[in-house]
């Protein structure tokens, strides 16, 4: 597998990140019936962009819930 960043120019925009349940889009788009839960830990924040330090630090978390953030969806379709 590859992680390393994705670089995409486009009609001279730069797109750094395309988060979660997001899209670049030229033309007509419609979404239906989009669901999205999530939750997140940024720790010490989240830098997008160019020429930006990376840190990584060394942690542990201790998390007990089994479940933390319990989401569903009703779907009118």
């Amino acid at each position: 597998m590859n992680f390393a960043p994705m670089i995409v120019n486009f009609l001279g925009m730069k797109i750094n990140v395309v988060d979660h349940d997001s899209s670049a889009v030229v033309g007509p788009y419609l979404q239906v019936d989009s669901f999205v839960s999530e939750k997140r830990n940024y720790g010490f924040g989240e830098e997008n962009g160019d020429f930006v330090l990376i840190n990584i630090p060394i942690s542990t978390v201790t998390d007990p819930d089994v479940l933390d953030s319990p989401s569903s969806k009703a779907s009118v379709i």
